[in-house]
C-alpha cells in the first residue's frame, strides 16, 4: 500500500500492512464530517477537521497493530 497521505516514513514502516489499511481507511473514511458531528454543531474549518481525522486515523493502525508504539504520559 503507497502513503498517500504523507504518514511519516518511519511510522508508516513500523505499521504492518493491515494497519497501514486501517489508516487509510479511517482518514478517507471520515472526510465528511456531517456523518461524525452533531447535526447543530458548526462545521470545523477544514484543517481542523483533519488533525481529528488525521489522530483517530493514527489511533486505530496503532490499535490495529496492538499498540505496539509507547504512549507518552
Amino acid at each position: 500500500m503507497t502513503n498517500i497521505h504523507g504518514v511519516p516514513k518511519k511510522r508508516w514502516q513500523r505499521w504492518s500492512p493491515n494497519a497501514r489499511k486501517v489508516f487509510c481507511a479511517v482518514f478517507e473514511t471520515m472526510e465528511n464530517q456531517k456523518i461524525f458531528t452533531h447535526p447543530e454543531t458548526h462545521p470545523l474549518h477544514r484543517e481542523e477537521w483533519d488533525t481529528i481525522r488525521w489522530n483517530a486515523a493514527w489511533t486505530a493502525a496503532d490499535a490495529s497493530d496492538g499498540y505496539k508504539t509507547k504512549v507518552k504520559v
